[in-house]
Formats: C-alpha cells, sequence, structure tokens
C-alpha cells in the first residue's frame, strides 16, 4: 500500500467510514463514533439489537442499530481507558466527559436507547468541544517568575517573604484566568470559585515554588492566636515538604490546582453542573498522566498526589491571612480583595 492509500484509509473511520477527525480512544474515527462511544462507555450502557447483531454499520445505516454499532467499535479496537492527549508545548488537553450534560439533553423526552440523528450527534459534539478542558502547565526548564525567599536567609531580609507570598497569590489567580474553561464560567462563578479555592491554590503555588515558611515572624501576632498559628504554619511547611518529597512535577501540579480550583460543592454556583463535569475531566486527565509515566515503585503515586489534598484544605485561612498576608495587605480578608479586584478587571 502506497503512502497515499495509507493515508486515505487512515483519514476514514474505521467504525462507520466517514472522514475521521483523528484518532479517539486509539483508533482513527469521526466525532459521530466517538461521542457514542464515549456516552456508551461512561455510562456502562447495554443495547439489544434487534436482528440478531447482523446489521451493517456505514455512515448512512450507522445510527439505526446501537448494539452493532458498539460491537463495531468493540472489533475496531476502540480502547474503553479514555481518550488522553499528552501535553504539547505548555498546555495539557483533555476532551470534555459527557457527564451532565447528557442529562440535560434527556429533558425533552430524549432517552438513552433512542435513536441519536447525525445533526443532533454533531450539535452535541459542538457543544461538548466548548467546554474542552485546557490546563496551563508551563515548562519544567522556566526560570522562576519571582525572586523568591532563598531556603537559607538572613533574618535581615526575612520581611521579602511577605512580598513574595503576595507574588505568589496573584500568580495563582492569573494562572486560573489562563485557562480557557474556566473563563467560560459565568463571572459570578468565576468569583466564587476563586474565593473559595484561592487558599489551596496559594499553598500548592507556594509549594511549586518553594515558599521558605521558616522565614515566617509571628511577633505581631496576638498572644491567644499564637498556638493555633503555630500549628497552622507546621500544617504548611509539612504539605511543602511532602510534595516536595513527592517530587510534583508541573503538570501533577496544573492538575492538583485545577482539582481545588473546580468545586462544583461550592455555594452559589449558577451552573455547578459545568464545574462538575471540569473537575471530573481533572480527575482523568492526572489519572491517566500517573499512569503513563509510573514505573514500578510508582504504582501508587495517583493516589498518594490526591491524599495530599486534604492536607491542604486542612490550612486555616484565616492563619494563612495571619502569617503571610496582613504585612501587605493589612486587615482586608483575601476573599474579599480577590472579589474586588475580580470585579474591577471585569468591569
Amino acid at each position: 500500500m502506497d503512502d497515499t492509500t495509507r493515508h486515505k484509509v487512515e483519514s476514514l473511520c474505521k467504525v462507520c467510514g466517514d472522514k475521521a477527525s483523528g484518532k479517539h480512544y486509539g483508533v482513527a474515527s469521526c466525532d459521530g463514533c466517538r461521542g457514542f462511544f464515549k456516552r456508551s462507555i461512561r455510562r456502562n450502557l447495554d443495547y439489544v439489537c434487534k436482528e440478531n447483531g447482523r446489521c451493517i454499520v456505514d455512515v448512512t445505516r450507522r445510527n439505526q442499530c446501537q448494539a452493532c454499532r458498539f460491537k463495531k467499535c468493540l472489533q475496531v479496537n476502540m480502547k474503553r481507558d479514555g481518550h488522553f492527549c499528552k501535553p504539547t508545548g505548555n498546555t495539557l488537553l483533555y476532551p470534555v466527559l459527557s457527564g451532565n450534560y447528557k442529562e440535560k439533553d434527556t429533558r425533552d423526552g430524549l432517552k438513552d436507547d433512542d435513536i441519536v440523528t447525525s445533526s443532533e450527534e454533531v450539535g452535541q459534539e459542538k457543544h461538548e468541544s466548548e467546554m474542552r478542558l485546557e490546563l496551563p502547565i508551563g515548562s519544567e526548564s522556566e526560570s522562576k517568575p519571582l525572586n523568591l525567599v532563598p531556603v537559607e536567609v538572613p533574618q535581615s531580609i526575612a520581611e521579602n517573604i511577605y512580598e513574595s507570598a503576595a507574588k505568589l497569590l496573584f500568580l495563582a489567580i492569573k494562572w486560573a484566568k489562563t485557562i480557557p474553561s474556566f473563563l467560560r464560567l459565568s463571572l459570578r462563578d468565576q468569583s466564587i470559585l476563586l474565593e473559595e479555592s484561592w487558599s489551596d491554590l496559594f499553598v500548592l503555588t507556594a509549594a511549586q515554588w518553594a515558599l521558605p515558611i521558616d522565614e515566617v515572624n509571628q511577633a505581631a501576632v496576638p498572644c491567644s492566636r499564637h498556638h493555633i498559628l503555630e500549628e497552622d504554619a507546621r500544617k504548611l511547611k509539612e504539605v511543602i515538604s511532602r510534595l516536595n518529597i513527592l517530587r510534583v512535577d508541573h503538570t501533577e501540579h496544573a492538575c492538583l490546582k485545577a482539582l481545588v480550583l473546580f468545586k462544583a460543592e461550592s455555594r452559589g454556583l449558577c451552573e455547578p453542573s459545568h464545574v462538575e463535569l471540569l473537575q471530573d475531566q481533572t480527575h482523568v486527565m492526572l489519572h491517566e498522566y500517573c499512569s503513563e509515566r509510573q514505573s514500578h515503585h510508582q504504582k501508587a503515586r495517583f493516589g498518594k498526589l490526591l491524599l495530599t489534598l486534604p492536607a491542604i484544605q486542612n490550612i486555616s485561612r484565616r492563619s494563612l491571612e495571619e502569617l503571610l498576608f496582613k504585612q501587605t495587605v493589612g486587615d482586608v480578608a483575601i476573599d474579599k480583595l480577590l472579589g474586588d479586584v475580580a470585579k474591577a478587571s471585569y468591569a
């Protein structure tokens, strides 16, 4: 087979023969068959053929029998383990999962076993593609964006840690605002998510850039708060140390930050199902990435990374404000400050 013929064959969907949009689930396929297979495996749907599995699956008849279409997907070796796109450049991509968007489609009476027409599939695929998650991951070789305090510093310059902490916080917020799918959420939901997650985003960013917590000065803290702040400072150091021991790379940091950002349980969200969808995608993205890079000694890496999140979320926001931000922003609550910044940037 010459190169021209091979290219033509590879550009056709192996399931129905339509024009392929790329490799999906390991096989060249069109958007229609990709979406059909995705919905089927995500919901564990079972189909029954009325013709004992003898139906022809091609461009014109692919919607006539879902059982035979799904069987054809498996026969051409479409993989059930998801569709993961490796990082390219500074962005990690993952196509949208069906999740709750399919539930919205069923409100008009469309059932799982109903025939989905080509036009409906195209419409749904277009809608889902608008929520594809893209995470900026940075580069392992890039220089630090801040002049952070070195790990060992003279006490005379320790106050620089407060300036560094403020820069890291706004770096974390700026990172969130470079996620296209985050920016597609309503402005209200963006503000709520940032207000709910700023402390977790900060801790992960502080770990990423090795903020020296040992240099924090508690001299100006009321005596009644000393014990509490010491405990939270200890927790913060332990979390940063744990992440450093795990040698979390930029891609894993991006996924962890996205997991704490997309909190579907946040109160007051206009579109919690959209946020839940993005959170689901991030889970799958991190799992697939860990699976791709894991060695014999790192089989539990995905679980170890997830186990860092409760410890991060257990650090008091108020303590972070008193320990690291009071010197630079005064008594203003960070979530209120972020809300004001968001309103100003969207005005």
